[in-house]
């Protein structure tokens, strides 16, 4: 099973109708999609192609999900995300202690359904590279979903773990990527932050072309985006809804997240620090070690 564009999903699930439903709507997002009728036909697929994601169905005959999370966590010690699909109410927090990564019930809401396979995609990834140590996003229902969530996308790591740390530790739910998501507006979406804070080094596009496509998408275009730059910014109008803060200060940056999430989590801190949200720019040097800045 070759690596889509979003990723490698398989879908489980005795009714064909369903998987033809739910593939449809996965390849039509970009995923690469592989299909088992039962559990133990999936447990074949994933010795040779170990897919991103499973979405998987409780009550199927022969290896029902069930029998299948038992043999997939218990005897293959695997931790690829699996989303349930169900059509019982509330099994929400069954599934889970079964060994689920989240549910989805059945009949399908397709935002919901894409939303939950796009965070266990980013689940899982992180998980597997091991490249920080990120608070994973809450699950739907549980005791922390109404974290005030910050992403913050940094391609220099001891700067990102740095933030992770100071922001978790002033309660917020810190998403922290070492480099842009593969689909940035269907993730940031579906994780519904509060703010979004990008190092323009991170950038694989134009400052522009990043704000075009967030305050192109209506769950987003509220959010706040913030822009920690190296350089100066070109070709960014002031009408682009971007807050550009050159080379800051950690306590700057955090002083804005705790003022634009309207949220201060932390200590007040002295006057001297305070920062106005609303000026377009704000000139600060950097510390904390940081690698020479790359153009951009």
């Amino acid at each position: 099973m070759d690596a889509g564009k979003g990723g490698k999903i398989l879908v489980i699930d005795d009714e064909p109708m369903v998987r033809s439903a739910v593939g449809r709507v996965l390849s039509d997002e970009g995923y690469t999609v592989a299909f088992a009728g039962d559990g133990a036909a999936a447990l074949e697929l994933l010795v040779d192609a170990p897919p991103d994601v499973i979405l998987l169905d409780l009550m199927m005959p022969g290896m029902n999900g069930r029998q299948f999370l038992h043999a997939l966590r218990v005897d293959l010690q695997s931790t690829v995300p699996v989303v349930v699909m169900t059509a019982v109410h509330g099994l929400g927090q069954r599934a889970i202690s079964l060994g689920a990564t989240d549910v989805v019930e059945k009949p399908f809401d397709v935002e919901e359904l894409l939303n939950k396979v796009a965070l266990a995609v980013f689940r899982g990834r992180q998980e597997a590279t091991g490249e920080i140590a990120l608070g994973a996003p809450p699950l739907a229902g549980a005791p922390d979903d109404r974290a005030v969530v910050v992403v913050v996308v940094d391609d220099h790591l001891p700067t990102l773990r740095r933030l992770d740390e100071r922001l978790s530790r002033l309660g917020f739910s810190v998403i922290a990527h070492p480099r842009m998501p593969d689909d940035p507006r269907r993730l940031w979406r579906a994780l519904a932050p509060a703010v979004i804070v990008v190092a323009s080094t991170a950038l694989t596009t134009a400052p522009a072309a990043l704000a075009a496509l967030v305050r192109g998408t209506p769950a987003l275009a509220p959010v706040p985006l913030v822009l920690r730059a190296r350089t100066e910014v070109a070709n960014l109008d002031a009408d682009a809804g971007v807050l550009v803060m050159h080379q800051p200060t950690d306590d700057a940056l955090v002083r804005v997240i705790e003022l634009v999430c309207a949220q201060p989590l932390g200590p007040p801190r002295p006057e001297a620090d305070a920062v106005n949200p609303a000026w377009p720019t704000m000139v600060e040097p950097e510390h904390g070690g940081r690698a020479p800045a790359k153009p951009g």
